[in-house]
């Protein structure tokens, strides 16, 4: 063998152990993927690298992802950002127009929920409550007098108005008294009243005679309920009632008039004539539209501010909590080998190459040195 085939042969060779040296030990990354056995030993270098620290790598790779990478500093100046609360505002709007656009009951959206006769149920639940709302505060002011109850201002009023109430009676008596039916009951009255008198109420009939008994009367009355004592007499009256009636406990005053039973028996004619259907039967879109500029103009930057501050302050604690960390590790442990080696390799697979290449360089230019030597010495 002359000197150029010896030179040759060894930059060839030099060349090929490199090459095959680096790509064997890319490929002892991941392969073998298991422990291989001989003689019940554990061949060396199985599994590959990769396989064989595949716990540590997970669980570094988790701890490098939260603490340099997922970090709440950088996902609370991410949410912070004008760029980011943009893109929520854009969404939230886009949200908002589309519910403005439902045709869709509240109703019919409930009960593709699940809540079916929302309607019913709403309206037994307001009962419920009002009546066990109403029940407690009539409990706990059982004992209160009604004048410590009302309002001062309340109180007041009444009381100011007492003497036009006084007016309005006697007005009323008035015009009862000076119509037909009123002058009637009036003579049947007086009739009434002569004939429970027996002998004397027959004797005074037939001297004057009930129509002029009447006639006599009835201006009378008309006087006396259009004198000016007899509405300041009224008007006293009514006050002296007010002040006792404003001593009166709640307690008192449902033994004697059954207030608390009138009280409930308001509250169920005023629900009697409202039914949550009419508010529920009305589509989506309706309630939607008629708020949804304010939505966009002023409710969705508000919320959009506070939801970020909010999930900024409790970030750190949430993402302790998720645990993200054994999420990463958990996943690196599921994730196949093969796949990893796949992605490994697809991504760098023009650097592998070259590292290759670079093993045969360097193992030609060994080859090509030890050529040297041989052939000089």
């Amino acid at each position: 063998m002359n000197i150029f085939t010896t030179f040759i042969f060894m930059i060839v060779i030099g060349a090929v152990i490199g090459a095959a040296t680096n790509h064997l030990a890319i490929k002892m990354l991941f392969r073998p993927y298991k422990p291989y056995y001989l003689f019940g030993k554990q061949l060396p270098f199985t599994p590959g690298l990769i396989p064989k620290r595949r716990d540590e790598v997970a669980k570094q790779v988790g701890v490098m992802v939260m603490e340099h990478l997922l970090t709440p500093e950088g996902i609370q100046k991410r949410f912070e950002s004008s760029e980011a609360k943009q893109e929520i505002l854009h969404t939230v709007h886009r949200y908002i127009d589309k519910g403005a656009e439902m045709e869709i009951t509240v109703l019919s959206l409930l009960e593709s929920f699940g809540v079916s006769q929302a309607d019913v149920k709403a309206d037994e639940w307001i009962h419920e409550w009002s009546d066990h709302k109403l029940n407690s505060l009539l409990e706990n002011y059982n004992e209160q007098t009604l004048s410590e109850l009302l309002p001062l201002d309340v109180e007041n009023k009444i009381s100011s108005k007492i003497p036009d109430a006084a007016d309005y009676i006697l007005k009323r008596g008035i015009h009862y008294f000076e119509s037909e039916e009123g002058k009637s009951r009036l003579g049947n009255m007086i009739d009434d009243f002569l004939k429970e008198r027996g002998m004397l109420g027959s004797m005074v009939q037939m001297f004057l005679g009930n129509s002029s008994l009447i006639d006599r009367v009835h201006p009378e009355i008309i006087k006396f309920l259009r004198n000016a004592e007899t509405k300041r007499f009224l008007s006293d009256l009514l006050v002296q009632e007010w002040d006792k009636v404003k001593q009166f406990s709640l307690h008192e005053l449902d033994q004697r008039w059954n207030v608390k039973e009138l009280i409930f028996s308001v509250k169920n004619q005023l629900l009697s004539h409202f039914s949550t259907k009419l508010i529920l039967d009305r589509s989506v879109g309706a309630y939607v539209s008629a708020v949804a500029d304010d939505l966009k103009t002023h409710v969705a930057p508000v919320l959009i501010q506070k939801g970020i501050s909010a999930a900024s302050n409790v970030l750190e604690g949430l993402l302790a909590k998720l645990q993200f960390e054994d999420i990463i590790r958990e996943q690196i442990e599921l994730f196949p080998l093969e796949k990893m080696e796949e992605l490994v390799v697809s991504i760098s697979n023009k650097e592998l190459k070259m590292i290759t290449f670079l093993g045969g360089l360097l193992g030609g230019l060994i080859g090509a040195i030890q050529a040297i030597f041989v052939t000089l010495f």
